[in-house]
């Protein structure tokens, strides 16, 4: 894969944990749903219906290095049905995660190093095995600077971007519009907004922590903006963050983010209705980040 493609596509990556150490939250997650309890404090809720689940990635801020650790996995499983709770809108959780990620740790990178990125793909679209790849891609590439790319950035770009954002979300929207531009005409204003936003969370690879978390506060002000609790393609927990379509049929793309640092840990294609090799509910497409570093040069790993 090369440069682009990586930045392009964004696949994430990782692995699978015993289905015994995922039982008891899922378990938990039922008997809430069961209740008829909504999440109220989405970050408080989250952590108590997810006791005694996965928690497959972490976070660990070194010298201004992000690593997210795959726990030693490198199995994916099929992206099947798996369990989901809806939680309603989204507004509250982001804004709780907005809070947790400014108190986080920031990245930083300098011209001259590149971003690792490991991740991995399960895909009923195609023949394809599901399994792990490694990508490198510069910090600083000036041939995807400058619009040389179409709407593709390089991580420098997105990062002097974030540097860039002002504290109003409406602001915020805009410019994640201008950045990230409109190439589909039936797309409204709201879907525009919604996946230039959730494209910047999937890239930013190095940022300052206060930045980021602008547009995790732009996002919660997007009406329509829903939240889930589900299963990776690695069978892990996630907070699925989606937009709402008036048409139930309408398949679903959804950003998952990881359920303690609520930074981006891969994304879903849900299908809403029956077709071929799927069915209604199935995750048809799962991507999940197993780790991203930034590193010295090509081919060196965290």
């Amino acid at each position: 894969m090369d440069e682009m493609t990586a930045v392009r596509e964004l696949r994430a990556e990782t692995p699978l944990p015993p289905r015994t150490r995922l039982v008891p939250g899922r378990d938990a997650l039922l008997a809430e749903a069961a209740r008829g309890r909504r999440s109220r404090g989405p970050r408080a809720d989250w952590r108590l219906a997810a006791v005694g689940a996965a928690a497959a990635i972490t976070l660990a801020a070194v010298l201004g290095t992000q690593v997210v650790g795959d726990g030693g996995h490198e199995t994916l499983p099929g992206a099947r049905s798996t369990y989901f709770l809806e939680l309603g809108s989204a507004k509250d959780l982001l804004t709780d995660a907005a809070d947790v990620i400014a108190a986080g740790p920031s990245v930083t990178a300098r011209d001259g190093q590149w971003i690792y990125v490991k991740s991995g793909e399960v895909n009923l679209t195609d023949d394809s095995q599901p399994g792990t790849s490694e990508t490198w891609m510069r910090y600083a590439d000036p041939s995807m600077e400058d619009g040389k790319a179409g709407d593709d950035h390089s991580p420098r770009e997105e990062y002097e971007f974030l540097k860039g954002l002002p504290d109003d979300p409406k602001k915020v929207r805009a410019k994640a519009r201008a950045f990230f531009y409109a190439t589909d005409r039936t797309e409204t204003r709201t879907q525009h907004e919604y996946r230039a936003l959730t494209a910047v969370l999937g890239r930013a690879y190095a940022y300052d922590a206060g930045d980021l978390a602008k547009v995790y506060r732009a996002l919660a002000t997007i009406p329509g903006v829903r939240a889930a609790q589900v299963q990776d393609a690695a069978g892990r927990d996630a907070v699925a963050v989606y937009l709402k379509s008036e048409d139930p049929t309408a398949n679903r793309d959804e950003l998952l983010l990881d359920p303690e640092t609520y930074l981006y840990s891969g994304h879903r294609w849900v299908a809403r209705s029956d077709g071929g090799q799927w069915q209604k509910g199935d995750a048809v497409i799962g991507g999940v980040r197993l780790a991203v570093a930034v590193v010295g040069k090509k081919g060196e790993r965290p």
